[in-house]
């Protein structure tokens, strides 16, 4: 034994049952954040899929540009996906009839279903050319119809236009809530649609091209970027607050608290876990009075005891710190398993056997400060 510090293998070794509750606390600790703060990742993310899955999976909503200004935005390197989208007949008392029932005319290209709204394409393929189209869901059960079929749209004008089915997409609320149903075409066949029936006057409501940026680590200095050179207004630029809002790229006020709050909780853990291993320490140390006075007898100074406590508790750490962490991963696990058994319609969406790597290194993190900090409350 050449240094001082080399008693701490040995007296961790003779104190090995006085340890142990140290040991369980620090455990504890870090146990409890990776399960916390594990919970609150899975639960994120498991409404990020969900809102993907109803609000679509785009960052912002861009109204009145030209399709030329649309294609500018679409060809940045920060852009992955940008997809128009319009209505004609949004009420449905225009006119536009699918055998004897009121539709409503959508437009758009592939990426709105690819990229946007991943989940709403439930069979076949966006249409390719201006002669075919999609349906919703209720338009193929009521109407028994199959990929490949024709279907005859009417118009006011007592024009019949001819669409070869390519695929079906799922109902939406409006088209459920009017009992109407839903035809998807492409953008160009939308605009000559409504350009020959109302005599070139505009659509219901005016385009909006849904984008989604490559990156979702800052989203809102990439809107401010986009907005500066491409001269849009506030009133032109929407955001999806509730799916940015859970990426933590939210202005949301609602959002901001929730993060607050989120702050808070982890300073309450971290306070308790400094107490209680302080407190298991001082018990700790108090046991072993003997054996620190032998060393400042010997010549120890109060700091170099002070430094031996301090290894002889990061020793600790090396079992503590795995075992709360692999104990809160498991326990993760269990618990989303569970409620997504439950309530599959709240919690259908939780991950299964997903691992939270922000959870994991916070309980490393708050295992090794709330030791360092319990360390400088005890007395010696």
């Amino acid at each position: 034994m050449k240094r001082y510090l080399d008693l701490v293998p040995i007296s961790a070794k003779v104190h090995e049952k006085q340890n142990r509750m140290s040991i369980f606390c620090i455990a504890l600790a870090v146990f409890l954040v990776t399960t916390i703060f594990g919970m609150a990742d899975m639960f994120i993310r498991s409404q990020i899929i969900k809102t993907q899955a109803e609000t679509g999976n785009w960052h912002i909503g861009i109204q009145n540009i030209s399709s030329e200004d649309a294609g500018v935005i679409a060809a940045r390197p920060d852009v992955a996906a940008l997809a128009p989208y319009n209505v004609l007949n949004y009420d449905g008392k225009q006119g536009y009839i699918l055998a004897g029932t009121e539709v409503v005319l959508c437009g758009s290209n592939d990426r709105l279903f690819t990229k946007i709204f991943p989940n709403m394409l439930s069979e076949g393929t966006f249409p390719k050319t201006d002669k075919e189209a999609m349906v919703t869901e209720n338009a193929k059960d009521m109407l028994d119809l199959h990929i490949g079929d024709k279907i005859v749209v009417n118009t006011p004008s007592d024009r019949k236009l001819t669409f070869t089915l390519s695929g079906f997409v799922e109902n939406t609320a409006n088209l459920m809530s009017s009992d109407n149903y839903g035809v998807f075409v492409t953008t160009e066949k939308l605009y000559d649609i409504y350009s020959t029936d109302t005599d070139g006057e505009l659509i219901d409501n005016p385009t909006i091209y849904y984008v989604q940026f490559v990156s979702t680590l800052n989203v809102q200095s990439e809107i401010e970027n986009l907005k500066s050179q491409c001269g849009l207004s506030g009133d032109q630029v929407s955001e999806n607050t509730k799916l940015l809002g859970l990426l933590g790229q939210s202005t949301s006020s609602f959002m901001i608290q929730v993060y607050a709050a989120a702050a808070v909780l982890f300073v309450l853990v971290l306070f308790a876990g400094i107490m209680m291993i302080a407190s298991s320490l001082n018990s700790n140390v108090a046991q072993r009075t003997e054996f620190f006075g032998l060393m400042r007898c010997v010549g120890a100074t109060p700091k170099q005891v002070m430094r031996l406590v301090r290894k002889e508790a990061l020793t600790w750490c090396k079992t503590a710190i795995p075992a709360g962490v692999v104990t809160g991963v498991v326990v993760i696990w269990v618990l989303c398993f569970v409620l997504r058994l439950l309530s599959p319609e709240y919690f259908g969406a939780m991950p299964l056997f997903s691992t939270s790597f922000p959870s994991i290194i916070a309980g490393v993190v708050v295992g090794l400060l709330t030791v360092l900090l319990a360390i400088a409350l005890i007395h010696i």
